[in-house]
């Protein structure tokens, strides 16, 4: 083992010590699933204190992984897990964690099967953290498959999916990602003996018929995690029906697990065998960005325009992974940062005043009118998403794109067409619930969220500010 504190394990193990803990919370008669909630706000908050603590022990001028901790674990053949991190990963892991946090606040209030929710929901962040910090194949394909089973439970009990096709697919497409992961490490394991380092992939010395077939079906697995062509419909048609907020921030972080796998097995001199797969993934990735951005704003499913919003942002940052700039990759994770907080907190939000627009029975159309603090906070969070000066996604993104369109001009011009689009489609539907016009003067007024509420959005709109300022503010530098 390299380091004595062991962090890195220890932000794997808390959540799941944390879940036993809410496993066995007993239920109140008044208020069902009350224990197991506060057990899990409690345990994601003690983690991103540790989280805290592993960014104040990285060398932040440092390149490559740090805080490397290794453990043995077969003496024949002989495999070691490898955990490691840079800053990269560990503001993935930072969104993640807030993501979460926000989502499980969204639901604090839900009584059916919260336990259940909260079980699987700190696995899933369990296994999820671990897939960030594993720094060898061995490491990396077993939490890479492992967070399907926590995915899996929670769309089939809160997914409110109907048709069994979808969830058949669902599971084909996964499994198949991790089926063919898989036999490409196994491949490249036999050919070394020896566990390989992510960042060491490319240094593998394999036939150029084999090289090709590898690398094709790394390609073929963590794309089946991204809402790319052919593999966009079963996450499309999943998150359409998910009416728990938690839940569809679970199922839409999932795509993140694609692009992160990506840019950590895109070597920095790429392959000559890659060269062939380039082209072709750059159209299809840029086709449905387009695509998928038309149809959300046509559509009139306002959760449908979030996922196609989060959609074509996820593809733009794995287009951004794959310009030759060594720097890029921070970019990619300072904007990534502030979106996973963004999107959680307009699902989160999004979920309160559908719930209102049930009970009052009445259109989204005004529905910010009466509610000024809903209407606040709503209104923030689609500024910030649609780009504006309100996050670390402002400047970050304008880096991106200006790196996309030194890399490929035409490709670029789709990019910034589909972003604008999103964008558009976010505004639209402020616009449509902040038109007071459209406010039906028969029907009661929407209730407003808390003031305990307000404060806790509040905070997360502070650090949304604060990291446009500085995204690593945190550390006091």
């Amino acid at each position: 083992m390299g380091t004595s504190a062991a962090f890195l394990s220890m932000i794997i193990t808390v959540p799941f010590i944390g879940l036993l803990f809410a496993l066995t919370a007993k239920d109140d008669e008044k208020h069902l699933g009350r224990n197991a909630f506060q057990v899990s706000f409690f345990t994601v908050t003690v983690n991103l204190f540790l989280v805290w603590r592993i960014f104040t022990l990285l060398d932040l001028k440092k390149t490559g992984l740090q805080l490397v901790e290794k453990y043995h674990w077969l003496e024949n053949p002989g495999i070691d897990i490898v955990f490691g991190v840079d800053v990269f990963s560990m503001l993935l892991i930072l969104g993640v964690h807030i993501a979460l946090l926000v989502g499980m606040t969204g639901v604090r209030h839900h009584q059916e099967h919260q336990k259940s929710l909260m079980v699987f929901s700190l696995l899933f962040l369990s296994m999820m953290t671990g897939y960030l910090v594993s720094a060898d194949v061995f490491s990396f394909y077993i939490f890479f498959e492992a967070m399907l089973l926590p995915l899996f439970m929670l769309v089939g009990m809160f997914g409110e999916i109907k048709r069994q096709p979808v969830i058949f697919r669902f599971l084909i497409y996964n499994l198949m990602g991790a089926a063919l992961l898989f036999v490409a490490l196994l491949i490249l394991f036999d050919s070394n003996n020896v566990n390989i380092a992510l960042n060491s992939i490319h240094k593998v010395k394999l036939s150029k018929n084999m090289e090709f077939a590898i690398w094709a079906a790394i390609f073929i697995a963590f794309l089946s995690r991204i809402p790319v062509w052919p593999f966009h419909y079963w996450i499309s048609a999943i998150s359409s029906n998910i009416k728990n907020p938690l839940v569809f921030i679970v199922a839409n972080i999932v795509p993140l697990t694609g692009v992160y796998g990506f840019i950590r097995f895109w070597p920095k001199t790429v392959p000559e065998s890659v060269q062939y797969y380039m082209l072709a993934l750059e159209i299809i990735c840029v086709i449905s960005m387009l695509f998928i951005a038309l149809i959300g704003l046509i559509n009139k499913d306002i959760q449908y325009k979030i996922f196609s919003y989060m959609t074509v942002y996820y593809i733009f940052y794995l287009l951004s992974a794959f310009v030759p700039v060594s720097t890029i990759q921070l970019n990619i994770g300072f904007s990534l940062f502030s979106y996973l907080i963004v999107v959680s907190a307009i699902v989160m939000m999004n979920s309160y005043l559908e719930i209102q627009q049930g009970l009052l029975e009445i259109s989204p159309g005004g529905i910010l009118c009466s509610v000024p603090r809903t209407s606040f906070v709503m209104s923030f969070l689609i500024l910030a998403g649609v780009g504006l000066p309100l996050s670390s996604m402002f400047n970050n993104n304008f880096v991106l794109l200006a790196h996309l369109f030194g890399h490929n001009l035409r490709m670029s011009m789709v990019v910034m067409f589909s972003l604008v689009l999103v964008s558009c489609m976010l505004l639209q539907e402020l616009f449509n619930m902040k038109d007071i016009s459209k406010v039906c003067q028969e029907k009661s007024c929407c209730e407003d969220i808390s003031v305990r509420m307000f404060g806790f959005m509040s905070a997360v709109i502070l650090v949304l500010i604060l990291s446009l300022m500085n995204p690593l503010w945190f550390l006091g530098s």
